[in-house]
């Protein structure tokens, strides 16, 4: 069963954008093949009716084939790096232009064949006609502008130049071509709606998987997986910031565990209010935060004291007002680190903090 309710594309987000586009390239291995497999037919077509429109019309599909392999190719080396929604859609601009200009390459060619007579070349015609139609299904739909057009032209071409031979037989198969283009689009459009539902399920799975469901944040496995691929990738100036809330528990005994719920969400929107886009921020505990931001050591301990302060302000509840406070130990993320050994360094001088507070106070 298929969801009635995909959204449009371009309310996808972009990391979907950026899966379609990546499956639509998939495709160009099945273009190589499409050039082996045209290689005896576009010769024998050649071959038995010489015309200059006919050799043109193989060149045209050569040529057309070498840009749709060049764009794949294109892609493959240098499209799959950016996850950017304005760098996919060019990519998928570039699809359409060598897939449709392939189609029509085709679709001449094949009617070219049509036109010449010969009953041989003509059933190769009709059945190519009809694989370049169904056949990219699985790859174009999943941009259904270029998928529409692309699948159609095959049977629309072809169709037309039957409709134009003066025999009952043609136009039994120009309508039956036709009546193909209603199927082809009805197939691209289920084909699009299961794409775009499978990668929105798998979507809400990984953030399920990687996200706290009360604040939204990242969780303590994600937090996990992004330090153990920093260290991997020796990444510099890297912080860890961990965050201990004071007098939470107090909240919780006071107000209700509603009211502790409240203002954990209001905790994560100012600490991320504070640190940025740019920055990771999870949280890993009942009362427990980890920041994960680059910069030196003196930003690091500047947002660390941002973060003190405006955990430090009041918040207000429908169950009252409530008043806590914030420790953050910071330390920086050398490669030969491991996980246990940042966060109890973060720890070591986040209690040495918490005690010269209550020291002070």
């Amino acid at each position: 069963m298929t969801r009635t309710n995909i959204p449009a594309y371009r309310a996808l987000p972009d990391e979907v954008v950026a899966d379609l586009t990546a499956r639509m390239y998939e495709s160009r291995t099945g273009v190589r093949w499409m050039v082996l497999i045209a290689i005896a037919p576009t010769v024998a077509a050649v071959h038995q009716s010489p015309s200059i429109s006919m050799v043109l019309g193989a060149i045209a599909v050569w040529l057309a084939c070498a840009v749709r392999i060049a764009v794949a190719e294109g892609y493959a080396r240098f499209g799959e790096r950016s996850q950017s929604r304005r760098t996919q859609i060019r990519w998928q601009a570039a699809y359409g232009v060598g897939g449709i200009g392939l189609s029509l390459a085709f679709a001449a060619f094949t009617s070219l064949v049509i036109l010449g007579g010969d009953a041989s070349m003509l059933n190769w015609a009709l059945a190519t006609a009809v694989g370049m139609a169904y056949g990219p299904i699985p790859y174009v739909a999943l941009q259904p502008k270029i998928g529409y057009l692309q699948t159609t032209i095959p049977l629309a071409m072809p169709a037309a130049f039957l409709a134009m031979l003066d025999d009952t037989t043609s136009t039994y198969l120009a309508v039956s071509m036709l009546a193909g283009i209603i199927s082809v689009l009805g197939h691209c459009r289920l084909q699009y709606a299961r794409a775009v539902e499978a990668l929105l399920d798998r979507r809400s799975v990984e953030r399920l998987a990687t996200t706290d469901p009360l604040t939204g944040l990242w969780n303590r496995r994600q937090l996990e997986a992004v330090v153990r691929q920093a260290l991997n990738e020796k990444l510099g100036g890297l912080h860890w910031l961990g965050i201990d809330l004071d007098r939470f528990k107090s909240v919780n005994d006071t107000l209700g565990h509603e009211a502790g719920d409240l203002v954990l969400c209001a905790v994560a929107r100012r600490i991320a209010a504070i640190v940025g886009e740019d920055a990771f921020v999870s949280r890993v505990g009942g009362d427990e935060f980890v920041v994960l931001l680059t910069g030196d050591r003196d930003r690091a301990r500047r947002l660390a004291d941002r973060i003190s302060d405006a955990i430090r302000q009041p918040i207000p509840v429908p169950q009252g007002t409530a008043r806590i406070g914030a420790s953050v130990g910071t330390t920086a993320i050398c490669s030969h680190d491991t996980i246990d050994e940042i966060a109890r360094r973060a720890d070591e001088r986040m209690y040495a903090r918490k005690a010269g507070t209550r020291r002070a106070a």
